[in-house]
């Protein structure tokens, strides 16, 4: 080949799937070693070596759950496992923590892992269940965002599942051999860290838990201020919302619409400008030493009189200059060509495929709706940060349109009947077939005429009914007009659709669409006679919530119904979910640090995040209930499980935590559609746990005031009196049924 010819691969998805999978692969095992950190530190060598073997095999289940269910690796899919990696040692750490419990309490090893996996069978299976039912709502969204996310719930719930098997099935056994036959005294290191971890245990934090308990009215109302202070922080405008953040485009897309009768040389010119304009742009953006595009591919589309120039940008993490800027420059620095009906300069994004402004006009005559549509676009014009203006009814070439005069009415001709001729006049007439063995023969009659363009149909003659010739423009009157392209039908009706871009930097869509509303669409709509309707990112984001809003209640009637299976109460499901509404203003709090908006695959995260909080509740209340059941009062069981089971509840927040911290951090862009569920799940869990055993007990010290206050008010049998009631004698009087009230 020619020493001049350059050989570039551009656009090479492939590339770009390796660089996802590595960059969350990387993150992952930095989440691992967090994770394994955490455990070797918390918990005894052999118990927190035999808890981190469940991830791989956990893992591994799920790699081959997902083969035989037909899903795939991907960007979400492997997100969803780094999600997990905190979330699949959970079960695993509070049955090894309880076996390490009972082995310390005198259990031989067989006992004790019996004992730990059997005590706490009921509570870890509903926490599994509970997980499950927060984030089984995401199989409900449809369209593309469901279609995008339908693999993180999928992934989630084999996780677990493998999980659980894991724990219940292999776990015991493996804790039966590695606790040491013979007891001896720990090393080092786990004797100090213990003593340290007990001291801290006993006399800082149950101190701080019993200050909890009987000031409890205050504990949640400083608990609720922070909430409220937190969610105002949306409407006060602090915190934006986008509804589904994209990768960073690596093209650039210029689409130049042509006039009518603009010859082909001229289309080429325009192509020729248009390339020395992003030249230029190159070279005034691009630093020394660095590349910015790797090349770009011009079609021509001469039937829709429209050319295409892609420019293919060299990948984000490799250049300085970021795509919406190139963009904006290339807007910038095109020149005004004749013969261009309109322009277009687009960044195209992932995600789905809706634009930020997508306004659908309807309910008029063709020409009218094309009127509202250009009236649109000139007011979208006016809007900063709006780009990429256009619609979906193209002008065409020049039509000639014939309409019936009264003498052709008069001789009996109907357009019909006229048409028909001058059809057959221009394209010939199918006179006959003819069946030749397994051959079809068509016979076709066709004029030969010397007369060419709108002359020929105007010199023709057409035959009336009573078989008279009579010439065509006697019997029509024949005008010119501008046609369309191609006309859009949706559900029957004629549509146009008028669309456009945001730079979010400036504008978010869905303010454009709500000043269009209050200012504008009504004066278009009664100005032409048209209706309209919104589509585009405000159609998807009005599905996927409302779909997100079904799937939400349906997932917190199935927490609550399981909750209240396993303790068997009405109202320990609401004590262990009112921490949920505290974990979402974490996960506010969090966007707000982080400067991240809120966006759908936070609202997403928040349903996962629901499940995930009330499994350290549930451990809590479990353990609470049974030293109730041992005989403690109501005071000494809530204080006393808040101390018991601290070290569980740590461990496996701290385990989830340190599995995602790794990406809050993450600089690469790839990963910044991924990052506020990431956001979503460490602050909110951090938040929550830091509360939950001092707010949970207090709403159970608080149901317990209400139940007795109506014991008090109704005269019930063995209820306080007024003055007990006001010492808070029922929560020091051991009362066993108190859950199950």
């Amino acid at each position: 080949m020619p020493a001049t010819l350059q050989i570039e691969v551009f656009n090479a998805a492939a590339e770009l799937v390796e660089d996802r999978l590595g960059l969350l692969i990387s993150n992952g095992l930095y989440g691992l070693i967090l994770v394994l950190v955490v455990l070797f530190v918390f918990l005894d060598f052999r118990i927190a070596f035999w808890v981190a073997v469940g991830i791989p095999v956990s893992i591994l289940a799920t790699l081959g759950v997902m083969y035989f269910t037909g899903q795939t690796i991907n960007m979400i899919s492997m997100f969803a496992m780094l999600l997990t990696l905190g979330i699949i040692v959970d079960d695993a750490i509070v049955v090894g923590e309880h076996t390490a419990t009972r082995y310390a309490m005198g259990d031989s090893r067989q006992e004790a892992a019996i004992a730990g996996a059997g005590r706490m069978a009921a509570p870890v299976i509903a926490a599994s269940l509970t997980t499950m039912a927060a984030f089984g709502p995401i199989l409900l969204v449809g369209d593309v965002v469901g279609q995008i996310l339908s693999a993180l719930p999928m992934v989630v719930i084999a996780v677990l599942i493998a999980s659980l098997i894991e724990c219940f099935l292999i776990l015991p056994g493996h804790l039966s051999h590695a606790l040491p036959r013979q007891r001896k005294a720990p090393g080092w290191f786990r004797r100090n860290f213990d003593a340290g971890f007990d001291f801290f245990k006993d006399k800082m934090f149950g101190a701080l838990a019993d200050i909890a308990y009987r000031w409890r009215y205050a504990t949640v109302a400083l608990a609720v201020a922070l909430a409220v202070i937190g969610g105002a922080l949306i409407p006060a405008g602090k915190l934006g919302f986008e509804f589904f953040p994209s990768v960073e485009a690596e093209t650039v897309n210029i689409t130049a619409f042509f006039q009518p009768g603009v010859p082909q040389e001229g289309m080429y010119d325009l192509i020729d400008q248009l390339e020395k304009a992003v030249q230029k742009v190159e070279a005034d953006l691009t630093p020394d030493g660095e590349k910015l595009i790797v090349t770009t591919f011009a079609s021509l589309d001469m039937e829709n009189a429209r050319a295409n120039l892609s420019i293919f940008l060299t990948p984000a993490e490799a250049r300085s200059i970021r795509t919406n800027v190139v963009g904006r420059a290339i807007r910038e620095n095109v020149p005004t060509i004749a013969g261009v009906d309109r322009l277009s300069v687009r960044e195209p994004h992932g995600g789905p495929p809706g634009r930020a402004i997508d306004v659908q006009f309807f309910g008029a005559e063709t020409v009218d709706l094309k009127k509202a549509s250009e009236e649109l676009q000139g007011i979208l014009e006016g809007f900063e940060g709006v780009q990429a203006i256009s619609d979906t009814l193209s002008y065409g070439k020049p039509e000639l349109v014939l309409e019936l005069s009264p003498r052709g009415s008069a001789l009996g001709f109907s357009l019909d009947s006229l048409g028909a001729q001058i059809r057959d006049t221009f394209e010939g007439n199918l006179a006959r077939r003819v069946a030749e063995e397994d051959e079809e023969i068509s016979i076709r009659v066709e004029r030969v005429s010397d007369a060419t363009g709108s002359s020929a149909l105007r010199d023709l003659w057409v035959r009336s009914d009573a078989g008279n010739f009579v010439p065509l423009t006697e019997v029509v009157t024949i005008s010119d007009r501008q046609g369309f392209n191609r006309i859009n039908r949706d559900e029957g009706k004629t549509t146009v659709r008028v669309r456009a871009d945001t730079d979010t930097a400036i504008v978010q869509g869905a303010d454009v669409l709500e000043r269009l509303e209050a200012d504008h669409m009504g004066a278009i709509a009664a100005k032409f006679g048209v209706q309209y309707s919104f589509g585009g990112t405000q159609a998807e984001q009005n599905a996927a919530f409302g779909d997100l809003q079904l799937g939400g209640w349906i997932a917190l009637g199935i927490m609550y119904v399981i909750i209240a299976w396993i303790f068997a109460s009405y109202f320990a499901p609401l004590a262990v979910m009112l921490i949920i509404p505290f974990g979402i203003v974490g996960a506010i709090w969090g966007h707000y640090i982080m400067g991240y908006n809120l966006t759908i695959i936070s609202v997403m995260g928040l349903l996962g995040l629901a499940g995930i909080l009330v499994n350290d509740s549930i451990v809590f209340v479990s353990r609470l209930q049974e030293r109730i059941e041992e005989g403690d009062s109501l005071e000494t069981a809530a204080t006393g499980a808040a101390r018991d089971r601290l070290r569980a509840v740590l461990l496996t927040s701290l385990t989830t935590i340190g599995g995602l911290t790794p990406l809050l951090f993450e600089t690469s862009l790839q990963a910044q559609f991924l990052i506020p569920m990431a956001i979503t799940i460490v602050f909110g869990l951090g938040l929550a746990t830091s509360l939950v055993l001092f707010l949970v007990p207090a709403f159970i010290g608080i149901g317990a005031d209400i139940g007795a206050f109506f014991g008090w008010l109704f005269l019930r049998k063995g209820a306080p009196t007024f003055r007990g009631l006001l010492r808070g004698d029922h929560h020091t009087v051991p009362r066993g049924p108190e859950l199950r009230g």
